[in-house]
């Protein structure tokens, strides 16, 4: 039986795709399967800010113990966890200032820049 003719397109899918997983195993000791696992088990979307995006998620782990957490698009894996420095009690700070900004309770008004709001 004859091999199914690629085109160059597919041909390159299947390189990218080989070099991911080959990549992710030699890095994390994570499969396909385990990846693809992860993937269905996050719906396949950022375990942080739940975005579907068009590219193939990022191995978040945590560069102290080689934990795996999950997987992450490059927005919250290079720039809100490195922002946050990895720790749960910044980013409970910043839970904490968004929901309750100390600029009202310290002015105790909340003032709203009129350039920002939208009709």
């Amino acid at each position: 039986m004859a091999r199914p003719v690629l085109t160059p397109t597919q041909k390159r899918k299947a390189r990218s795709a080989s070099a991911h997983a080959a990549r992710v195993k030699k890095v994390y000791g994570l499969d396909r399967a385990g990846y693809a696992t992860i993937l269905a088990h996050q719906q396949g979307v950022c375990a942080i800010c739940e975005g579907k995006r068009p590219y193939r998620l990022h191995v978040d782990h945590d560069h102290q113990t080689g934990l795996v957490r999950g997987l992450c698009c490059a927005r919250c894996n290079k720039r809100l966890l490195p922002a946050a420095k990895d720790d749960p009690a910044i980013l409970r700070r910043a839970i904490d200032y968004l929901a309750y900004p100390p600029a009202v309770t310290a002015l105790g008004v909340a003032l709203i820049v009129p350039s920002q709001v939208t009709p």
